[in-house]
């Protein structure tokens, strides 16, 4: 979904793709698997028999009601024995932790089947040449060509409205502290349901009372602000390398750790992330417990776990970064997202709060802005008639590729970089 926006908007990126499915750190070493029939090595011959009865049930048996609202951890139970597998178990629960920043107690059955179907239909995830970072610059040519203004060092007081519709934002310079009134007849806002409502308020979240909210003793109806959302919280880990720990373009994801899900390294992909003959390795897991300081050591003990004396001796720890709070991994967890569009009229939603059911990180941000833009279309009556009668409209919103597709994925990581 990024890269089919991007290609519209005439964006220049250029995408590496994986060159495998995964490989899996278990037994204390990595199996690297290029593709889904790959996991057997690991997995041994009778818990492979159990991946593939797994495989048939969530995707060619359609979910019953009651299955499709069952947490995923139960619907495991049911299907197999969890003590009987546990590679198994740690195959899902370590996806899920990587790729969601959840237990599989927090996802619902019919949300993994989802997600799970959208990745085998649209592809494996790809690096960005250049990063993030990339992406932004190109990101405020493109404004400019359009006589736009990025506002840095600002912050945004208040959302005003006028009869239940808004009509711009209260801004303020942050360096001469002058406050400028910006009207609009619409206002997006990618900073999530809480703090949006807060700002219709003419409030701020802070994320020192977010984070006393969160995890204060007293967790009684009363002691709970009517914007609580449940979110996704982790941390990650950047580490500078003088030698490669993972030899692959894609994600290793770790069965036998404490804590850590999964691992990237970047650089295998695009050098230039990293000083020449250094490599960039971002390790991510799940925040389980209220003490940051513990967590991180169980980071640091797993690393070292995985790669021994080689880790002490190579690498460096760049940033360790906790996501919760006002910041965390996704403003809401995966399949509880809500509407782009609020009760108060010309103000909407887009980002990791409001990603479509199926798709998850940067391609359901991606997919909130279709379907932010699809909307917007759908408004404006003279062109939802004049789309009847014009069959090359075309919509914003991208659908999914063949189920063909699917297949691809037992050999090999089938990716998007070619595509034009």
């Amino acid at each position: 979904m990024l890269s089919h926006m991007l290609r519209r908007l005439n964006v220049p990126h250029r995408l590496y793709d994986a060159d495998v499915f995964g490989s899996f750190h278990v037994h204390g070493r990595q199996y690297r698997s290029r593709g889904l029939l790959g996991v057997a090595r690991f997995l041994g011959p009778r818990q492979f028999a159990w991946f593939l009865r797994l495989g048939y049930l969530m995707f060619f048996r359609p979910l019953s009601a009651q299955e499709r609202q069952l947490p995923f951890d139960l619907w495991l139970e049911r299907h197999i024995n969890v003590e009987h597998n546990p590679q198994l178990v740690a195959f899902f629960a370590s996806i899920s932790r990587f790729a969601l920043s959840l237990e599989l107690s927090q996802v619902s059955t019919a949300e993994v089947v989802r997600t799970t179907k959208n990745m085998f239909r649209f592809g494996a995830p790809a690096i960005v040449e250049g990063g993030c970072g990339a992406i932004t610059h190109q990101l405020e040519k493109i404004i400019g060509t359009y006589n736009g203004e990025i506002m840095l060092s600002s912050e945004v007081l208040g959302i005003e409205q006028e009869e239940g519709h808004a009509t711009g934002v209260l801004v303020k310079n942050k360096t001469t502290g002058e406050e400028l009134l910006l009207r609009a007849p619409l206002v997006v806002s990618d900073i999530g349901p809480r703090a949006t409502n807060a700002l219709l308020q003419q409030r701020r979240i802070k994320q020192s009372d977010v984070l006393k909210q969160k995890y204060a003793e007293d967790h009684s109806a009363l002691a709970r602000s009517a914007d609580d959302v449940q979110e996704a919280v982790g941390l990650k880990v950047h580490i500078l390398s003088d030698v490669s720990l993972i030899p692959h373009k894609g994600i290793m994801y770790c069965l036998d750790t404490k804590r850590i899900a999964g691992m990237v390294q970047p650089t295998n992909s695009d050098p230039s992330l990293a000083p020449a003959g250094k490599h960039l390795l971002i390790s991510h897991q799940v925040i389980q417990s209220n003490n940051v300081e513990e967590e991180r050591a169980l980071a640091l003990a797993d690393l070292r776990s995985m790669f021994g004396e080689t880790f002490d001796q190579h690498c460096q720890i760049l940033t360790m970064g906790t996501y919760r709070g006002e910041w965390p991994v996704n403003r809401v967890v995966q399949g509880e997202d809500v509407q782009s569009r609020l009760q108060v009229g010309g103000l909407y939603l887009v980002g990791d709060a409001v990603k479509p059911s199926g798709y998850l990180m940067v391609e359901g941000v991606a997919q909130s802005v279709n379907n932010f833009l699809d909307l917007l279309d759908d408004l404006d009556r003279e062109q939802v008639l004049a789309r009847k009668a014009d069959h090359r409209f075309r919509r914003n919103v991208m659908s999914p590729p063949s189920r063909l597709n699917a297949l691809r994925w037992l050999w090999k990581a089938p990716g998007n970089a070619g595509k034009p």
